[in-house]
């Protein structure tokens, strides 16, 4: 079955647009950048779906298309093809200029639900590239140890990371790569910067690259020297992450892996400084709709992936993260990463 019918067959409304040039690469497998204007797939309950797309760019001659110009009316077209006495379900990021107009004529409603079911539950396909995207990450993981060397600097580091995710096959970074050393950990997403690496620091790298379409995202911490007191927190970081990577299963709610997590740090001290989420979808998208946190009961299925990355992070010393990705299947799940986690320390 295709994803457009697979599509279909979970629809509660007898149509739907969908604008999202990801979603519609999702869906459709045909990538599009489109810019400012308007590109959309209208898919009914039943029957073929139709694209509309200006005839500025490529018209795919596998759909019904409704090619348009620039000066063309969007919401005309829009009103003269769909069924205005019928309930139209849109997806959230469709632009509000494209969207509002057609507020006084029909009820809309959001299409997330149904487009997200849809993508959370990867098909064997998907997980094999998503499987190699990660070997990929282990690779260049592996590769950038003979770069720790006592001063070189955040910037530089992660500039070597964006060259290799952007190797063939890799096509770029799914997110821009992230390394920083000891107090700069403290900020979960902290920025690279000049900062240099010297003796007794902690190293971060928090980086992924994108696979056939699809992203790699992975985060190990590693020390440039004694450090005994991050140290103590790493193993403590490494516990959570296992836990809750033995806690995935289908049948029971996201939200019981992150407390999994949670719980750990919680019970060594360090609850306040665990200060995120424990993870998110991955796919297409760096961050997918599958949010790990303590307020998500979705129910967690077969061949849904997602990431699990406790951290503890503390103004002024610093923190670990230790990010896997996980892949459900019918009696657990697999970790698709698989370079090592175990405390590591840099050879000086």
């Amino acid at each position: 079955m295709s994803r457009i019918n697979r599509l279909q067959s979970s629809m509660r409304v007898n149509q739907l647009l969908i604008t999202d040039p990801i979603m519609i690469f999702y869906y459709t497998g045909l990538r599009y950048d489109v810019g400012e204007r308007f590109i959309g797939v209208y898919v009914p309950k039943e029957g073929e779906p139709t694209f509309f797309i200006n005839k500025l760019f490529e018209i795919p001659s596998e759909y019904n298309t409704i090619p348009f110009e620039d000066s063309d009316d969007i919401t005309s077209i829009l009103l003269a093809n769909i069924n205005a006495h019928e309930t139209l379900a849109v997806d959230g990021n469709c632009s509000a200029k494209f969207i509002i107009p057609l507020i006084e004529t029909v009820k809309l409603e959001n299409a997330s639900l149904y487009l997200e079911a849809v993508r959370n539950i990867k098909d064997a396909s998907e997980i094999e590239i998503m499987k190699e995207a990660s070997n990929l990450n282990d690779q260049i993981m592996e590769s950038l140890k003979e770069y720790f060397v006592e001063g070189i600097s955040e910037i530089e580091l992660a500039e070597i990371i964006r060259k290799k995710q952007s190797t063939d096959p890799l096509t770029g970074v799914s997110f821009e790569p992230i390394a920083l050393f000891s107090e700069n950990i403290a900020d979960p997403h902290g920025i690279p910067s000049n900062r240099k690496l010297k003796k007794g620091d902690v190293i971060q790298i928090d980086m992924g690259g994108i696979y056939k379409g699809y992203c790699s995202d992975m985060t190990r911490c590693f020390f440039f020297g004694d450090n005994s007191e991050l140290e103590k927190i790493y193993n403590i970081v490494l516990e959570a992450n296992l836990n809750a990577i033995a806690t995935v299963k289908p049948g029971i709610p996201l939200s019981e892996v992150d407390k999994a997590a949670r719980s750990v740090i919680e019970q060594a001290g360090y609850g306040p400084y665990f200060v995120h989420r424990t993870g998110h979808g991955i796919g297409i998208e760096c961050h997918e709709n599958l949010n790990v946190s303590s307020t998500n009961d979705t129910i967690i299925k077969e061949g849904m992936c997602f990431s699990i990355e406790p951290g503890i992070y503390i103004e002024g010393l610093g923190g670990i993260r230790i990010e896997d990705l996980i892949c459900v299947t019918k009696d657990g799940g697999f970790v698709m990463n698989h370079a090592p986690k175990e405390f590591s320390m840099i050879s000086l």
